[in-house]
């Protein structure tokens, strides 16, 4: 493990911690804090990613978020939610929150976000020190229309890697971040239909407006 693979888990309940553990404990040190000094406590170690439940009352992530990158501004977050008020994951997501899944936990989803997050943060740090480059403490733009759910945002991700790879699920999956078989099965639940898109990048179902910036939703990494 490299010195990045820490993973620190902010709140969440018991069986949310234990579904993070299976996916990931495999492969990264993965310590919990069920408090926000507790939290904050390992803002001085090399964490190289934080997951913080925004729905959780003894961590009030959305305030670990501002206090935490208020100190390392660099380290990536990954937010749970209960997927009811879209409005936090977008403000999160405004804050700095690198990606938002939505309850009740995929592992495969959180295995695919948690490794790419970690992997642009080392790349990142790997630049940042030979370099004075700045670029990985920006805050992500996001506009989203009123309204917009997270379902919506999902399915606009989806769809625009699917026209991106012309309708090839591996290739769009890689893109999302996501296994084929979690993409094949979102696809099959919003009745989506697996076809080719045409060059000229118009697809079938929900296109995300032209004026909007996909931001990363359960997993997804659009470019």
């Amino acid at each position: 493990m490299d010195s990045n693979s820490l993973i620190l888990v902010a709140g969440g309940d018991a069986a949310d911690r234990e579904t993070i553990l299976q996916a990931l404990n495999d492969e990264f040190h993965v310590v919990a804090a069920q408090t926000m000094e507790d939290a904050l406590a390992h803002a001085g170690d090399s964490v190289g990613l934080v997951i913080c439940d925004l729905d959780s009352a003894q961590i009030r992530g959305m305030e670990l978020v501002r206090q935490w990158k208020a100190r390392q501004p660099q380290t990536p977050f990954l937010a749970l939610t209960n997927g009811g008020d879209v409005g936090s994951a977008v403000e999160a997501m405004k804050n700095g929150v690198a990606d938002c899944l939505v309850k009740p936990i995929d592992q495969d989803d959180l295995r695919s976000s948690a490794m790419q997050l970690i992997h642009e943060f080392s790349e990142q740090t790997t630049k940042d020190n030979g370099s004075d480059s700045t670029q990985s403490s920006r805050k992500p733009q996001i506009d989203i229309p009123p309204g917009t759910s997270l379902e919506d945002l999902e399915r606009a991700a989806v769809e625009q890697a699917l026209v991106q790879h012309h309708g090839n699920r591996t290739h769009a999956a890689k893109t999302l971040g996501i296994s084929v078989r979690t993409l094949q099965r979102k696809l099959k639940a919003w009745g989506m239909p697996i076809v080719s898109y045409p060059n000229s990048g118009q697809g079938n179902g929900f296109l995300m407006p032209s004026h909007v910036s996909a931001p990363h939703v359960f997993g997804t990494h659009v470019h």
